[in-house]
This record gives structure tokens, C-alpha cells and sequence, in this order.
């Protein structure tokens, strides 16, 4: 393998030296009778050969140097103080770290930041592995990447965001297997807007649904009760 990389970097070389010109001007101040008066471009070929062996050791280690430079740049990552010794950057990432699932917008007023700026200082704290985001439809929701959360975690945060759906969530860990009408008179909402916020947590793996009857009834999924009763509450019994 190696030897066919090395291989592959002699040839790139020596296809660049060969189509690159060499202009060869004369040594003589007062150039002697039937010398050429302005200088020439000659071919590689036309060269030394020791020339040509130079030309063709130093390339590829030019090459190298440049690419490992590159690499090292664009891999560098930022210490911790130097990543938020910027007081703009430490408050959003202080923002996120105390309200986990925070949107876009919101971590915007929050902070009394730009979009733009805003949007800058996020890629760089994803690009050093500092936040993490999770995609909702189109809107990203922000948290600390530090192994605090999990994926389910998450996804149950991102759903506790939204006010109403916060309110559901409590309704069911207050009561068991509450029905649709009972969820929507408790919290205040119609019912149709129950099933809408019902079909977003089951497709979340958050909620399940049973039928009891003609009746569909909800509750929570026991996967995800720990995490719920420890952000909303202690569950009745």
C-alpha cells in the first residue's frame, strides 16, 4: 500500500514538473559570440539530470508539508478556556447548558443575540464537540454534548419545550390511563388538540395508547416514566 501511494505521489510530480517551464538565463555579463542575448524556456528533459532528481525528491515533501499543515489547522480543536473565554459564546452555551432542547429563536432572545452571530458561535461549539442538536422537523434543539443526556432523554426534553404538551405529560403521570376528553378537559384544550399532541409522542416512543372499549386511553410508556418524574414530579399513586 505504500509503495503504490509512493508510487502515486512520484507520478502527480512528475507530471507537474514536466508541464512547469524552466527559464535558464545566460551567466556571462557580456555573453560571448553566438550566445542567445535574451534567456529561453527549456524543457525538464532538457535539464541535468540531477536537476530533475531534486525537483522530483523535493515535490512530494512540499506536498506532504502542505497537506499535513492543512490538516493540523483544520483538526485543531480549542481548549475549554479558550473556547469560552469568549463572553458571548459562554453565555449561549450556559443558555443551553441550563435549558436543554432550547430552540433557535428562543436561544436568540435568551440571550439578546444576532441571528447571525448566533449562528457563528453554535458552529463553533458543534465543531469542537461541545453541543450537540436534534432535528425536529426542520427546527434544531440544542444541548450540552457532554454524555448528560441520552437520545431518549432528548427527544423527552425537546417535547417538554412546548407548554402544552408539558401539561399532557403531567396529566398523565397524575392520573392513570386518562382518556382523550379527560386529558383535554384537565389541561384545558380541545380534544382534536390532544390527539395532535398524542400522535407526536407515540411516534417518540413517550406515550402509548390503549382501548378500552370505544374509549382510546394513554399513559405513559415505563421507559420513559424515570425521566418524566424526575423533570415533572413524583407520579401519584
Amino acid at each position: 500500500m505504500r509503495r503504490q501511494t509512493l508510487f502515486l505521489l512520484l507520478a502527480f510530480a512528475l507530471v507537474r514538473t514536466v508541464s512547469a517551464g524552466y527559464t535558464v538565463s545566460s551567466g556571462h555579463l557580456n555573453p560571448p559570440s553566438g550566445l542567445p542575448l535574451t534567456p529561453r524556456e527549456v524543457s525538464l528533459l532538457e535539464l541535468p539530470l540531477w536537476v530533475i532528481l531534486i525537483e522530483l525528491c523535493t515535490l512530494p515533501l512540499e506536498t506532504f508539508t502542505g497537506f499535513w499543515t492543512w490538516i493540523s489547522l483544520r483538526c485543531r480543536q480549542m481548549s475549554r478556556e479558550e473556547l469560552l473565554g469568549n463572553p458571548v459564546r459562554s453565555e449561549i452555551f450556559d443558555r443551553i447548558r441550563k435549558t436543554p432542547g432550547i430552540h433557535l429563536r428562543a436561544l436568540s432572545a435568551a440571550t439578546d443575540t444576532p441571528m447571525s452571530t448566533l449562528r457563528y458561535h453554535l458552529g463553533v461549539l458543534q465543531e469542537n464537540h461541545t453541543i450537540t442538536t436534534l432535528d425536529d422537523g426542520g427546527h434544531l434543539h440544542f444541548y450540552e454534548n457532554s454524555g448528560t443526556y441520552t437520545a431518549a432523554q432528548q427527544t423527552v426534553l425537546r417535547h417538554l419545550r412546548n407548554e402544552t404538551t408539558r401539561a399532557i405529560l403531567k396529566e398523565l403521570l397524575r392520573r392513570d390511563t386518562p382518556s382523550r376528553q379527560e386529558i383535554a378537559d384537565a389541561v384545558g384544550v380541545s380534544a382534536p388538540a390532544v390527539t395532535w399532541h398524542m400522535k407526536r409522542l407515540m411516534e417518540d416512543q413517550i406515550v402509548e395508547q390503549e382501548k378500552s372499549g370505544r374509549t382510546v386511553r394513554y399513559a405513559i410508556r415505563d421507559e420513559a416514566v424515570p425521566d418524566l418524574t424526575a423533570w415533572l414530579g413524583k407520579k401519584e399513586s
